[in-house]
């Protein structure tokens, strides 16, 4: 008798598992929590990316931007004032750049309209000096349950834009890295 169950992809039947520091843990459950998902499906998904990004080439050579945003997953919290009325929303970036970053969060109520002018609150990875920069809204798209937002930032001094710069030149360099590993035979 045939089966009228079919599969939409090959069957998983590999179970891997790895270390991790507790800072990454905690991020990863952090987006798990925005994209309500678990943290197998979210990891199966970077994976699958990336594998998927090397089979077709690098994605960087399509990039347009003038200042690129780099794939990060940093907490934070969007400060917005709107006729001396303050409001907060927690928030991940997704992307960043030195003039841009990618937000995504929960959705804003209906009675709620973002505001074009508002502060990012967040701390980069390994630093304990809180950036707040300024920022103006590009543009935003909300589903069902998160809305993602692209926004113009602006380092208010020059130490935040500094360790920002720092940051991302760090990201650089470490993807850099990664793209040679693969170019060399595996006895180096």
């Amino acid at each position: 008798m045939m089966s009228i169950f079919k599969h939409s992809g090959p069957r998983k039947n590999t179970k891997i598992s790895f270390r991790t520091d507790d800072e990454t843990l905690d991020q990863l459950k952090s987006i798990c929590r925005i994209e309500n998902r678990t943290i197998s499906s979210l990891i199966e998904s970077v994976l699958t990316e990336y594998v998927l990004i090397h089979e077709n080439g690098s994605q960087a050579d399509q990039e347009k931007r003038l200042s690129p945003r780099k794939k990060c997953s940093i907490p934070a919290v969007i400060l917005s004032d709107k006729n001396n009325q303050q409001s907060y929303f927690n928030c991940l970036i997704k992307s960043l750049s030195a003039n841009s970053a990618q937000l995504v969060f929960k959705k804003i109520p209906d009675e709620e309209n973002f505001y074009s002018d508002f502060f990012i609150l967040f701390k980069l990875p390994k630093n304990d000096h809180p950036l707040l920069v300024s920022s103006k809204l590009i543009r935003s798209k909300c589903l069902e349950n998160e809305c993602m937002i692209v926004a113009k930032i602006n380092c208010d001094t020059i130490s935040d834009s500094e360790l920002l710069q720092k940051y991302l030149l760090k990201i650089e360099f470490a993807e850099n890295n990664d793209n040679k590993r693969h170019l060399l035979p595996n006895n180096q």
